[in-house]
């Protein structure tokens, strides 16, 4: 029992460390409702992009391909990858494509749908699209599977998600002052919620990277890269820290990781060197030792090989 207990004291460690990245930069969001059951939509793709689905009332199904899942009220729908799908009140229904479909811009970032309103039976979605940008989060959404399904009654807090989604659709309803702010961080709890329900559902679940970062000494390497990514590590120096050999380390991280440590690294410091000056940072002496280089042409030729593309020169990113 001590050593289970132990297991998670340190599962939780460094799934805080995980979680504590997983800050929304933006999100769009609208409420849809639909009358009667013969409808059906189809949602496209967003790249680069998480998306969501709350059902507050009535029922409908989601597939994406071979997957169908059957929503009751509360239960939520998380597409890490945003990838297209359908959401239907009757499978048997031809679907509209999204952008078809008559909407009301309350805001920037908030719209509501409605079809059919005066229909008796009405099924209420709370749907949104978010962006994830920090390299540790974008790291996670790979590894999971391209959708999952948290029914309401699996909720570890189902009174605390429903309290969540009751305060989303306050705010949404009465534009508050504020609001879309207030939104966002609430938004930004309810997917934490529904990814730490995945995350602790066991290694079965869990795709490359997390079960290494599970792993009690290559775990604790990666977290030393991602914690101090402005220290000059060797394969040496990271196997030391984590009581291996030079050889053992890099053998073991190779394995688990599926990259060599050196260029697991570099890719993650090139990852926070663009997220970084697409936040307006310049790149100065100071920025580059932060994260490990001693000069800026050594920097900016790492930058170059792991992106493709100059400090100058970095893609704008589409609004979602």
């Amino acid at each position: 029992m001590q050593i289970v207990h132990y297991f998670l004291v340190m599962s939780t460690a460094k799934y805080n460390e995980l979680l504590h990245y997983l800050k929304l930069e933006s999100v769009y969001y609208s409420r849809s409702l639909f009358g009667g059951v013969n409808w059906a939509v189809n949602v496209p793709a967003y790249p680069d992009t998480s998306m969501f689905h709350i059902l507050v009332s009535g029922s409908c199904l989601v597939k994406l391909d071979q997957i169908e899942l059957l929503l009751k009220p509360g239960d939520v729908v998380f597409f890490p990858a945003a990838k297209g799908h359908f959401v239907m009140g009757n499978e048997n229904t031809d679907a509209s494509d999204l952008y078809s479909l008559p909407v009301k811009k309350i805001s920037d970032l908030y719209e509501t749908l409605e079809l059919n309103s005066e229909a008796s039976e009405k099924t209420v979605l709370l749907c949104g699209v978010v962006k994830i940008r920090h390299p540790s989060g974008e790291m996670l959404l790979n590894d999971m599977p391209p959708i999952i399904h948290v029914q309401r009654e699996h909720h570890l807090f189902s009174s605390v998600m429903e309290g969540i989604v009751n305060l989303i659709f306050q705010e949404a309803e009465a534009n508050f002052l504020g609001g879309e702010t207030v939104i966002t961080r609430l938004v930004d709890i309810l997917m934490i919620q529904t990814i730490r329900q995945w995350v602790m559902k066991g290694d079965e679940y869990h795709g490359q990277w997390l079960k290494a970062l599970k792993d009690p000494k290559i775990g604790k390497s990666l977290s030393l890269i991602h914690q101090h990514p402005e220290i000059t590590w060797t394969i040496e120096s990271l196997g030391k820290d984590v009581g291996m050999s030079r050889t053992a380390f890099a053998t073991q991280f190779t394995l688990l990781v599926g990259d060599t440590p050196m260029n697991y690294l570099t890719s993650w410091r090139m990852n926070l060197a663009e997220l970084r000056i697409k936040s307006g940072e310049k790149v100065t002496l100071d920025f580059i030792e932060s994260l490990g280089y001693q000069s800026e042409s050594s920097f900016r030729r790492a930058f170059k090989k792991i992106k493709g593309y100059t400090t100058s020169n970095i893609p704008k990113e589409l609004p979602i």
